[in-house]
Parts: C-alpha cells; structure tokens; sequence
C-alpha cells in the first residue's frame, strides 16, 4: 500500500515540475500532428479556456443580501497522467476571474443624501487546481467524474460601480471603475466537483468540463460599511466554470 502511494505521489510531483513548461508553451508550434490522442499509458498536455459565473456566498449556495452575480473567463494550460485504468490525475496554472456583487447604502456628510453604490468586483486570480479524474470508457466518448482542490492568487480587484445620489424626489447617477485589491485576501483556497469528457480526434484530444469551485476560506478582508453583507469576514467567491482544452 504504502508503494502505491509513493508511486501516485512521484506522478504528482512529476506533473508540478512539468504544469510550469505546459502553460506557456502548450500551443507552440514544437506540437506534432502525428501524435497519439490517447491518454493511456502516457503524459497529456496543451492549452485551455473557458468561462466562469462567481458570486459572494456564506457557504456552498447560501447567498447573501445585496449581492449578485458577475461572469469571466479562464485560461491556462493542463497536464494529465493516468494512474491506473480510468483513473488520472490532473494539474492546471489557470488565469481566472472570480468575484461578485455588492451594495453599499450611506448618507452623505455634506448635505445628508442618500448614496447608494452597486459594484460589480472582479477578482483576477493565479489558480492552481489539483484534480483526480475517474473516467467510463463508452466508446467514441469518455465521460469523466472530477474532484480535487485548488490554490488561488489573487493580484488585482477591480470594482466597476454605479452610483445613486438621492435628495428628496431628485435623483442623480453615475458610474466608474475603483482598484479594491486591498479589500481581498490574497490566498484564496477552493474545492473543485465536475464532469467532463473527452472526446479524440486525428490530431488532438478535445477536453470538456464543467465543475463547481467552492471557496474554502473567507476571502474579505472586512469591508462592510452597513452590515449589508453581514459578518464580512466570512464572504467567499463560489464559480462555476465551463472550459474547453486541447490534448497533445
């Protein structure tokens, strides 16, 4: 047993050193049409992409009061190696934007106005998921149960926002873009649950998935002006994420 798991563990370490090399040069031109498009008994590799639906939770789909949805994309590079029959394991260095809604009420201190602000946060991460893949062989088709976790690096939070200012019956609005990196944890951990398929072609393996990414820690750092989110520190980013990836 313990073999077994020295072994599993080697194939892990192998594809932490290699994920590096793939996702920056998984679609070069050094790529031969002639190799085999089976992940059997070898390393998979190449580029992938897709889109993403995140929002500020409390816990797996609880959400909170004043909050929404936002959509981004995603985009990196995979490897994949089998470990026994129908089961791999996967590693990605993803680009992925998260985020979510907010709302923020105040009254103003210059004439006592009512300002309301709706922002839509983006949150541009480095994430690092680590997945075991099993697999159903059906033919032209292999579908595929995903499962694992991930680590995530958040560098930059952009919150583009409308504003309402209300006096009275008068209302006037207006719009912008506001850096709210400093609001955001920089650690950001998650767990990953999807399926997938692959589907082989002449030249390239096609790679579908959609998974369900919930976040693990809090990822706020506090900001909760009228307790409209409710304890702030404990707001996290869950995503959906459909991606579409080419196998060498």
């Amino acid at each position: 047993m313990m073999k077994k798991i020295d072994h599993i563990l080697r194939k892990v370490q192998r594809l932490v050193v290699v994920l590096p090399l793939v996702a920056s040069f998984g679609i070069s031109s050094g790529f031969s049409q002639d190799n085999d498009t089976s992940t059997e008994g070898g390393l998979t590799y190449g580029p992938k992409i897709g889109l993403t639906s995140s929002g500020f939770y409390e816990g797996i789909i609880s959400g909170r009061q004043h909050t929404g949805n936002v959509t981004g994309v995603a985009a990196g590079g995979f490897v994949s190696y089998p470990i026994v029959d129908q089961l791999s394991v996967s590693a990605e260095l993803l680009y992925m934007q998260q985020g979510g809604t907010r709302m923020e009420l105040k009254e103003s201190i210059v004439d006592g106005s009512l300002i309301t602000t709706t922002g839509n946060v983006t949150l541009h991460n480095v994430e690092f998921p680590v997945l075991l893949k099993a697999g159903l062989p059906l033919g032209w088709i292999k579908p595929q149960l995903i499962v694992g976790g991930s680590v995530g690096y958040n560098f930059a939070a952009m919150q583009r926002q409308d504003v309402t200012f209300e006096v009275g019956e008068t209302r006037a609005t207006g719009s912008g873009t506001n850096n709210v990196r400093s609001e955001f944890q920089s650690m950001q951990y998650g767990a990953l649950v999807g399926l997938g398929a692959e589907v082989p072609t002449e030249s390239v393996l096609l790679i579908f998935d959609v998974r369900y990414r919930y976040g693990i820690n809090p990822i706020n750092n506090g900001y909760d002006p009228n307790n409209l989110l409710e304890s702030a520190n404990d707001i996290r980013s869950n995503s959906f994420m459909f991606s579409i990836g080419i196998g060498f």
